[in-house]
């Protein structure tokens, strides 16, 4: 057989060339392993909702801190003159509210005696007429009844004008009451928002926040990464994509601690990735490695890891090694 291959070297190494091939194509066929693998959570950008100088700082890199352990607070006296001076504004719109209520009551106690100052005036009108018609009652004294009655009817009309007035001046309180209502709570809740807090439990990143600096509304100072969801994503082939379900058993390694084998299963499986990185923020984009030669595209698979989490501290970003074998 060597002398064989000596005298056909050109053949004997193309056929070992196709002998390692299809041992290759065997071999990863049942047994999958994806070195582009790398451990991860999710993280957390923290940005104050408030603009002010920062007051305290309350933690340190690589600190860990609990869900609602404070973080850092701004200055908040501004914000507790503001929330000072929308409860006097809402305290003096009430009081004129009151007020305007108050004043509806006066004119429906107007608009009563107004009402019975024109029925006796009516009422002193038509019995003059009546008198008039038998020429007991002069032209005089019917016209005086006449005038009499006009000026009650006028004075009811405004009397009931007045009450209108004063339900729409309720209507223009309440509205200011209900405004100022608003600009309180807002001025109330910026003034809780200066004390920023974990949203969750995790880890500070490293940050260059100093006390003394002045804090945009909405511009990220401190990323918190979470203990509630580490993971292992492995970018996996198109190839090994058709047999694969989610709870399926894997191996793996991470780059902290190479030489120990932990034990996890199958998350996830993406089902579509961006071809380009222009969509990366709709689908993950898996960056192909070399331009020259197209190469398989691959698939993040995420790996739920278990309670490793909870043995030993996990390092977002880090390597892994995944496998498993095909059944």
């Amino acid at each position: 057989m060597i002398g064989w291959a000596k005298k056909h070297l050109l053949l004997s190494t193309v056929l070992g060339i196709l002998l390692a091939y299809v041992l290759f194509e065997l071999v990863t066929t049942w047994v999958v392993i994806c070195r582009d693998a790398y451990v991860t959570s999710d993280i957390v950008i923290i940005a104050p909702e408030v603009s002010g100088p920062m007051l305290a700082l309350h933690v340190v890199n690589d600190q860990v801190v609990a869900a609602g352990a404070p973080l850092f607070s701004i200055d908040p006296q501004p914000f507790q003159i503001e929330v000072d001076r929308q409860q006097a504004t809402l305290e003096l719109a009430r009081a004129n509210l009151r007020r305007a209520e108050d004043q509806v009551a006066l004119t429906v106690a107007d608009i009563g005696a107004k009402q019975a100052e024109y029925d006796d005036a009516r009422k002193n009108r038509d019995r003059a007429v009546e008198l008039a018609k038998g020429g007991v009652v002069a032209q005089e004294t019917l016209d005086n009844f006449q005038k009499a009655f006009q000026v009650a009817l006028a004075n009811l009309n405004q009397a009931q004008a007045a009450r209108v007035i004063a339900q729409q001046q309720i209507r223009v309180q309440s509205g200011t009451t209900k405004e100022t209502e608003a600009a309180l709570a807002k001025a109330t809740y910026e003034l809780s928002r200066t004390q920023v807090r974990a949203p969750a439990d995790g880890r500070v990143a490293p940050f260059q926040l100093r006390p003394g600096s002045y804090l945009e509304a909405g511009k990220p100072v401190i990323a918190l990464v979470t203990d509630d969801n580490w993971r292992v994503v492995a970018n996996l082939t198109e190839r090994h994509l058709s047999g694969l379900k989610p709870g399926r058993r894997v191996w793996f390694t991470i780059g902290s601690d190479p030489w120990r084998i932990h034990s996890g299963w199958v998350r996830n499986i993406a089902p579509g990735i961006a071809r380009s990185p222009s969509a990366a923020l709709v689908l993950p984009y898996v960056q192909p490695n070399t331009d020259w030669i197209r190469l398989p595209r691959r698939f993040p698979v995420e790996i739920e890891t278990g309670d490793l989490p909870k043995r030993q501290r996990l390092f977002m970003g880090g390597n892994a090694f995944v496998w498993w074998i095909n059944g």
